[in-house]
């Protein structure tokens, strides 16, 4: 499970669970985005800052674990190119790729699709903010150009995203809930997503 996951929040978790209870998965591997080339840096975590809060959570649940392999490069990072990576180190894994509705929406359009598509099995999360019309047209449209094998996961409804999260903090207001206190304090101590 990829993301910029900054800051991670209820939601990201609830997904990961969801997925290895729904498709009986041994464990979900979190993945946080390196340099990402859509987003700007302005008001946000560094790398390492993400790994570590998804880190307090992952490191107690024995269904996730963690990789720092995208955050640690330099380069700008492609989901294709870490596919390619983890399958050359797990070749006998069956490797599946959870995500949201929103993602799924614009995958076609992300770096090499096809090698997606090839390596893995698309664990797509259904969610309000896409219409399930449009959804299940995407989800066919993609099965249909590359042959992409997508499996539909229904997940509860949690109306919480990073981007508010990261405004809830810019204007002072309590995020508790929203994310596991441990990432809440991280956030604190180290004065993350305040403008200056």
């Amino acid at each position: 499970m990829g993301g910029s996951f900054d800051p991670p929040h209820i939601g990201h978790f609830l997904m990961a669970e969801t997925a290895i209870t729904e498709l009986g998965l041994e464990r979900v591997l979190f993945i946080p985005t390196g340099k990402i080339v859509y987003k700007s840096d302005n008001d946000r975590a560094g790398g390492m800052d993400r790994y570590k809060m998804l880190k307090t959570v992952v490191d107690r649940n024995p269904g996730f674990c963690i990789t720092d392999m995208e955050v640690s490069q330099k380069e700008t990072t492609y989901t294709a190119n870490t596919l390619k990576r983890l399958k050359a180190e797990l070749p006998d894994a069956r490797l599946n790729f959870i995500v949201g509705a929103d993602s799924l929406d614009y995958m076609d359009k992300w770096y090499s699709p096809e090698i997606i598509f090839e390596l893995c099995t698309v664990a797509a999360m259904k969610r309000s903010t896409i219409p399930e019309k449009r959804f299940l047209g995407k989800v066919e449209y993609l099965r249909a150009k590359f042959s992409a094998d997508i499996r539909i996961v229904d997940m509860p409804f949690v109306d919480v995203s990073s981007t508010d999260l990261r405004e809830r903090i810019r204007s002072g207001e309590s995020i508790r809930y929203f994310c596991d206190d441990e990432i809440i304090e991280y956030i604190s101590r180290n004065n993350l997503y305040k403008t200056n």
